[in-house]
């Protein structure tokens, strides 16, 4: 009788580069004959540029590449053939890949290759298993062009645990979204092969995360959360997001995986860019502090400016998309950002600020950043961004740049259109430089029959550095007169008017110094001119009462703010490569005969606002429903008897129940853009459909006394032609 042969072993380094070299699929697919051995690892082995494959699977250059059919088509036998092609090659590059793990890393522990070893047979496994079926529904594998994506962002690892961090933890844990959706997919659709194919990839894929997981958790530092360490081992461009697939996010497979809570909500609420250069946006509300004193630090020093910038961080979500990066203060907990996904407003990626400062090892200070959006160009806003040396624009900030947000600037713009609105420029405001031209302006306007006036520091927020003077100052308010003249060089004085209705124009700036309207929004102030809050509407007329529509009618207002005022803000911002956001604040005020009059410029806000916020917030909030924007501070938290922010939030968010449309844009509610569980002062908040009304005037039992109206409006004037099904 003749003896059995047996099969004879093979070393693992053999078998990794058949794997990784061979050039027919036979050979590169074929599982060993025999028991595989890992007694002679040999020498690192350098990258190659690609792996050895036929000539009809070479990868195809970047740009060039078949199209994922879209989901509707799948009941047909191309275009499923199709996805199949596309997973093949995923399994056949990770294949690949797991075969250069075991080359490039011979001194890595023997446990970890014999893990690498019984997850690329599998690979190989799957690889057949998508050839063979999608040869049923039509197709050979190479038939289409197959890209290389996989092997650009993980054949470069430098280690074992980058390894696991790319591809393990990254593209084989999207793959359990990936396989578990199209498995569904396939199956509603009646192909119970390919689903039950799928189904068994998915489970595979569950092992081979777990296995990626565990050699992760034995080789990151010990104090580092699973989150924490794996997003600082990822090196762009690689990121988290890589780690999520097509359909609903799967927690279950993520648990099942052994990955923790914490992970897994974090994950599922990332956002980064997969393509184009993000937008880095910064909220410094104390731009004009920092300007008026060309010191970085002045805005830290003052309470309220600091306090909004750590509690409103979070504000420029209501402007970026989900690929821009927003600077933060506190990494918001992964329930808010769940809480916001609910309410239509996506993520953003988030760079922690350490001590007001990009991180000196932060990547992004060397990603190319598309362009720089702080909340103004300022002192702090140019001393933070300036560390992005990717970014594809410069810093702007210069002395013209600063002249822009003085009062002064406002006064002599408006005193220029005396060809336009001569009523409106004869009550343009007189620049003071001293405390006797400071009494020369108020005896102006009291010689105009002005009964007060108002008296503006340069550089000031909204209704803050302001003083109403109705008699010869007394002795407090002439050393606060004389406080600013020492300090800023100068005081803008007013006639002190009656405001009856208040808003806003916002413009883009190009890099060419172009001007643009982009839109108009409704403001309320109190009678002091602080900010209350703002309204928009995809009808800005929807915002005003008749006798207000009538009064900006007649005055030419919508031409002016289309057509002339753009060219008066060019002409003042050329030269100072400003660009960007710019607010232009505007009122109707009642003279003693009852008339209104429009002051079309009350001051420039060459920055961001509250209004523009607004108004950028409508593409996140259905088109019939008005959008209001207010912040709420402890005032009104004592005023609802709440304990603190969080039940304060909890109380908005029963009152104003949050709803989306089919489209999953915001129809109606109350959403905190602030994250009020680490709120210390201030609650952003926005709101949509009827509840927008009701940010402004409230008049339920709850909160009546603390949302008090402003002047002259009532609940019932606030919105005009209300649009249905808004609640």
């Amino acid at each position: 009788m003749a003896e059995s042969i047996e099969p004879r072993s093979m070393e693992l380094r053999a078998f990794a580069e058949q794997v990784l070299f061979a050039e027919s699929l036979e050979e590169k697919l074929a599982l060993p004959a025999g028991m595989i051995t890992d007694e002679c690892p040999g020498r690192a082995l350098l990258t190659p540029e690609s792996p050895g494959r036929p000539q009809t699977l070479r990868m195809a250059p970047r740009g060039e590449r078949a199209e994922l059919p879209p989901e509707r088509d799948l009941e047909k036998d191309g275009p499923r053939a199709v996805l199949l092609h596309f997973f093949a090659n995923h399994e056949l590059l990770a294949t690949e890949l797991m075969a250069l793990a075991i080359l490039k890393f011979p001194d890595a522990p023997p446990r970890f290759r014999r893990a690498l070893l019984q997850t690329m047979k599998e690979e190989q496994v799957h690889t057949r298993l998508y050839m063979e079926r999608m040869a049923r529904c039509g197709l050979t594998f190479g038939d289409l062009p197959v890209n290389g994506f996989f092997w650009r962002h993980v054949a470069d690892m430098e280690s074992p645990m980058d390894y696991v961090s790319r591809l393990s933890l990254t593209f084989e844990q999207a793959n359990l979204d990936y396989a578990r959706h199209y498995s569904a997919t396939l199956g509603r659709m009646g192909d119970a092969d390919s689903a039950a194919l799928l189904d068994r990839i998915y489970k595979d894929e569950i092992g081979h995360v777990g296995v990626g997981l565990h050699w992760f958790r034995k080789w990151k530092q010990g104090d580092q959360s699973d989150w924490e360490a794996w997003r600082r081992v990822l090196r762009f461009p690689m990121n988290p997001a890589r780690a999520r697939g097509a359909g609903a996010f799967n927690a279950e497979g993520r648990r099942r995986s052994g990955l923790d809570e914490e992970f897994i909500k974090s994950l599922e609420v990332f956002s980064k860019s997969r393509g184009r250069s993000p937008d880095v946006y910064l909220f410094n509300p104390g731009a004009e502090t920092c300007a008026a004193t060309r010191n970085a630090a002045a805005a830290q020093m003052e309470k309220v400016s600091s306090a909004l910038a750590r509690d409103l961080d979070l504000l420029p979500l209501l402007l970026c998309s989900p690929e821009d990066v927003v600077l933060v203060q506190r990494l918001p907990s992964a329930e808010h950002l769940r809480e916001l996904k609910r309410a239509g407003i996506a993520p953003a990626e988030f760079e922690l600020l350490q001590q007001g400062r990009v991180a000196g090892d932060s990547p992004l200070r060397k990603r190319s950043a598309r362009s720089l959006k702080p909340w103004g160009w300022s002192a702090d806003s140019a001393s933070v961004l300036s560390a992005l040396e990717g970014s594809r624009e410069s810093i702007v900030w210069n002395d013209a740049v600063r002249g822009l947000y003085a009062k002064s600037a406002a006064a002599a713009l408006l005193a220029g259109l005396s060809a336009e609105m001569p009523d409106a420029a004869v009550l343009a405001g007189r620049v003071a430089q001293s405390a006797a031209e400071v009494a020369t302006a108020i005896s102006h306007w009291r010689g105009m029959g002005f009964s007060a006036a108002a008296l503006k520091a340069p550089w000031g927020l909204a209704g803050r550095s302001m003083m109403r003077l109705d008699a010869e100052p007394n002795p407090k308010q002439q050393e606060w007169i004389e406080g600013i003249l020492l300090s800023q060089g100068a005081l803008v004085v007013e006639p002190w008017l009656e405001r009856a209705a208040d808003f806003s124009a916002h413009y883009d700036v190009s890099a060419d110094g172009g001007v643009k309207l982009r839109g108009m929004v409704r403001l309320f102030n109190d009678t002091a001119g602080r900010f209350i809050a703002c309204a928009a509407s995809r009808n800005f007329s929807r915002l005003l009462t008749p006798e207000v529509a009538r009064a900006l009618h007649a005055c030419g207002a919508q031409e002016f703010y289309r057509d002339v005022l753009p060219q008066r803000l060019a002409a003042l911002i050329r030269g100072s490569g400003f660009r960007g956001w710019l607010g232009v604040d505007a009122f109707l005020h009642r003279e003693k005969s009852g008339t209104l009059r429009i002051r079309p410029v009350v001051e420039i806000n060459p920055r961001c606002t509250m209004g523009r916020v607004t108004l950028e917030a409508r593409r996140l909030i259905s088109p019939e429903s008005p959008a209001a924007w207010r912040i709420f501070y402890q005032k009104h938290v004592k005023g609802a008897g709440c304990a603190g922010l969080p039940e304060f939030a909890a109380q908005l968010h029963r009152q104003y129940p949050v709803a989306c449309d089919e489209t999953g844009r915001l129809r109606h509610g109350a959403v905190c853009i602030t994250d009020p569980a680490t709120a210390s002062d201030f609650l952003g908040v926005l709101f949509a459909g009827s509840a927008a009304e009701m940010a402004i005037v409230d008049t339920s039992a709850v909160f009546s006394s603390i949302f008090p109206a402003p002047p002259g409006i009532s609940s019932r004037t606030i919105f005009h032609n209300p649009p249905r099904n808004t609640k």
